[in-house]
């Protein structure tokens, strides 16, 4: 039998009995499996531990098939919007056997040789096939919120997207897809910053610039999230990650920086922005996914950003 991912693979003998008596090998499922040091290495690491679920699937089913959809994704290191399915997803090209089984669901499906990659040792989908099956078979939103991710994390270039378009021509849920790769952008951060621009583009708000860096006449102050230059609002998109990272863009990296350090940190940078003339409007998930609040608040926003520039300009 070929080398298998992980090591993982079926029991052999009467060593291999052994073997899990001795808690050296574990069940990864039934029939399959892999080393309790494997386990014990993946546990915590989403990426591993999916593809570790993916080896022990494909190695019960025996035929030739691939990580899909939301498991190609976890394995890639793609969010995902919502809580991702139970199961794994998983497709082949061959017809028998296709449909849901214990915790994977088995789908037939086109998979040409460039459609195809390996991470973590285990076949998947390629990110661009990924990201355009994400879109077509979840919608917009999910399909923006990867390809934003995918793009920004270098997993993905444009072109190979626009390539996977025209491969998939035809294809069910294609308009979705298109749509959303035209909508992507590369400099979003994070999920909450994908919905944002979503929410925004929804209630027909002029777009935004994505992570701008600002400063004064002593050097950058710092990159925020969305700018509005036209009415001098600033957009800062608050997940509790936030203040868990590390210094952002224009200000100086402290290790062993505490959540206090940080808030007060975020605080003078607002204080900064403000003495240069900006509205700065944070939100969290409460009003990203909540399109008309945040569309009010933009907009008083923008009624505050621009009286105030006409009141500099008049004096």
């Amino acid at each position: 039998m070929r080398p298998q991912p992980f090591g993982a693979g079926p029991l052999r003998g009467i060593a291999g009995l052994d073997l899990v008596r001795a808690g050296v090998w574990v069940p990864l499922r039934r029939g399959v499996y892999v080393k309790a040091s494997v386990m014990t290495a993946v546990a915590g690491d989403d990426e591993r531990e999916h593809a570790l679920a993916v080896v022990g699937a494909l190695l019960a089913l025996d035929r030739d098939a691939v990580a899909t959809g939301t498991s190609a994704a976890r394995i890639l290191g793609i969010p995902l919007l919502g809580r991702p399915h139970a199961n794994l997803a998983l497709a082949t090209e061959e017809a028998a056997a296709c449909g849901r089984r214990e915790d994977y669901v088995l789908r037939r499906a086109t998979l040409p040789p460039r459609h195809r990659t390996v991470r973590h040792g285990v076949a998947i989908t390629s990110a661009a096939r990924t990201v355009v099956d994400l879109a077509r078979e979840r919608g917009f939103v999910h399909g923006v919120v990867a390809a934003d991710a995918a793009l920004h994390r270098g997993l993905v270039s444009p072109s190979e997207l626009d390539r996977m378009l025209r491969d998939c021509r035809g294809w069910p849920g294609l308009d979705r897809a298109r749509r959303a790769v035209a909508f992507a952008d590369a400099a979003c951060e994070s999920v909450l910053e994908s919905v944002s621009r979503i929410a925004i583009h929804q209630q027909e708000l002029p777009a935004p610039r994505t992570q701008v860096v600002l400063g004064d006449a002593y050097g950058p102050i710092g990159r925020v999230d969305f700018l509005w230059e036209h009415a001098g609002v600033i957009g800062e998109a608050d997940g509790l990650t936030k203040y868990l990272a590390p210094a952002r863009a224009g200000e100086a990296s402290t290790p062993g920086r505490t959540t206090r350090d940080i808030v007060r940190a975020e605080k003078r940078r607002e204080e900064q922005l403000a003495d240069l003339g900006y509205e700065v409007v944070r939100w969290g998930w409460e009003d990203a996914t909540n399109p008309p609040r945040l569309a009010h608040r933009l907009r008083a926003a923008f009624a505050r950003g621009l009286e105030r520039r006409r009141g500099r300009v008049a004096s």
